[in-house]
Formats: C-alpha cells, structure tokens, sequence
C-alpha cells in the first residue's frame, strides 16, 4: 500500500447509484396517481350533476328549429337581439330573454360528458357546439332545455329546473 493514494470519490455502489431512478419512479407514480384523481374526482362531479339536473323530467316537445336566416329575419323584425350570449364547456349559447341554468350530464356511454341548459323565456336560442350551429324558436313566456349529446344540440320545451 505504500505509494498509492486512497480514492475518496463516491462510490457508484451505494446509495447514489439509485437516485435518478428513484426520482423519476416518484415523478412517474406522482402522474399517474395524479391523473386517476383528477379522472375520479371529475367522474363524482359529473354523477352528482346528471342526478341534480335529473334528466328524466325533461320531457316535452321539440323546439320549433330555425335556419340561421330565418333566425335572423325573426330576430330583426321583432327589433330585438341575442343579447344573452355565453360559453359552457366549449358550446355558445344565446337567447333574447329570460335566465338560464347550465350543468352537465353523463353520456350513455359513460366516458364523457354534455350539456343541459335550461331557459325561462328565451324567445330564440342560439347554440353552436364543435359539431354544428343551431337555432331554436321557443317563443316568449316558456320554457325550453337544450342538451347537446353528441356535439348535436337538441332543443326541448320543458325546463324543469325553473319549475320551483
């Protein structure tokens, strides 16, 4: 041993060896159990709304639909406007008058989501999804509730929601 100087570096044995892996394991599990939350979590939420909104008292009759220009002639006419515009979840939603409530429900299929908007009095509805653009012409003084399953707004004239 004389003559030959003692290594003091790490050793790539120990501890040192594993703690890149160890902190990529901990960064990969924190992911993955951050994502199965936030999935479970959103999964209550969308439960809890499609029981709250309960889909089945809203029944009713269609909503007279419009093309956009006889949406545009009514609304001219009438010398009024869709002054009520607004986004839910990615979908526009427009109306003349009265005061809407929106929530979500659970789709058949169980994986995703869509719309339910409920209006008082709305006159005309405007909505427009990623999939089309539609108009509905309730009239003034009632009710109607548009549910957008699929990317494709249906309108109804019932509102449960505005029954209390």
């Amino acid at each position: 041993m004389k003559g030959q100087l003692a290594d003091f570096a790490p050793s790539s044995h120990g501890f040192e060896r594993f703690l890149p892996r160890l902190v990529f394991g901990g960064l990969f599990a924190t992911l993955i159990v951050g994502t199965l939350w936030g999935f479970v979590a959103e999964r209550q939420v969308i439960a809890r709304s499609t029981a709250d909104t309960d889909l089945a008292a809203i029944v009713g009759p269609p909503c007279p639909s419009l093309s956009a220009d006889a949406a545009q002639r009514s609304l001219k006419a009438q010398g009024v406007a869709l002054g009520h515009v607004f986004d839910f979840n990615g979908d526009t939603f427009g109306r003349v008058f009265g005061y809407a409530d929106c929530s979500v429900a659970a789709s058949r299929d169980g994986i995703g989501s869509y719309d339910v908007c409920q209006f008082t009095s709305p006159a005309v509805l405007y909505v427009k999804t990623a999939r089309r653009e539609a108009y509905f012409a309730p009239g003034v003084g009632r009710k109607a509730t548009v549910m957008t399953q699929d990317g494709a707004p249906r309108c109804i004239m019932a509102a449960p929601a505005w029954d209390d």
